[in-house]
């Protein structure tokens, strides 16, 4: 019987884990600040592969980035000038950039508590449920809707490449549109991600052979006791 148990279980969460790497297709993020400077980042996924490119307003000292959602290697591919390769744990990163406030803005946890309202809509074939939610300082909506895309597993690094605003949070869904303005400053950002199915080839996630390759997984892991740590993955990340 605790076999049987044992195997059901493991057929479950294979179940669960291709459902959330079976997707294939684009993403376009279109993140508006409340500058009104729209940043647009082009997401390339087959399966856990993914491959991301700010191509509108981004920042100027990498070509793209190119992620495992299984292994959770992130690799910061730099512009053509540099042409060095950092590779680092995923979440490694997220939380060391969290825990030392070394983004202005960057929280993994921005705090909001949201609440599903009586309001739905349906654009690009997907019905959404819109969100709203609040903190001491802002006020955010978002809807969130039906999808395979693993957006939600991206919007930490994507809010750490500032192409996404503080609006976040954890749901069975897919968050695809938020809206989120200051009550002091009434200052508002938005970001809207549209969704196209689509054969990607694997090509996208190849890295240039002629390129310097850093591992700063391994540093982060040797020197974490380092006082000078932090001054060394914000002289290299720059995000």
């Amino acid at each position: 019987m605790m076999k049987c148990f044992s195997f059901l279980s493991l057929f479950l969460f294979s179940i669960s884990l291709f459902a959330q790497t079976s997707f294939e297709g684009t993403l376009n993020v279109f993140y508006t600040n409340d500058k009104s400077t729209t940043i647009l980042c082009e997401v390339k996924i087959k399966g856990s592969d993914v491959y991301l490119k700010q191509n509108e307003n981004g920042n100027l000292k990498y070509d793209r980035f190119v992620i495992n959602l299984q292994s959770r290697d992130l690799f910061t591919i730099s512009a053509h000038d540099r042409k060095v390769i950092i590779k680092y744990n995923l979440d490694s990163l997220l939380n060391y950039y969290d825990r030392n406030n070394l983004k202005e803005g960057f929280a993994l946890n921005p705090g909001f508590s949201f609440k599903i309202s009586d309001k739905a809509k349906t654009d690009g074939g997907i019905s959404m449920a819109k969100y709203t939610g609040e903190t001491d300082l802002r006020k955010a909506t978002i809807w969130v809707g039906e999808c395979a895309a693993p957006i939600n597993s991206l919007i930490p690094f994507l809010k750490l490449l500032g192409n996404w605003n503080e609006a976040d949070g954890s749901f069975k869904n897919q968050i695809l549109e938020t809206e989120v303005s200051s009550k002091v400053s009434k200052k508002e950002s938005k970001v809207k991600v549209t969704i196209t199915s689509e054969p990607v080839a694997k090509e996208m996630f190849i890295l240039p052979k002629t390129y310097l390759l850093k591992d700063f997984s391994k540093l982060m892991n040797d020197e974490r006791n380092n006082q000078n740590l932090k001054t060394i993955i914000q002289t290299f990340a720059e995000f």
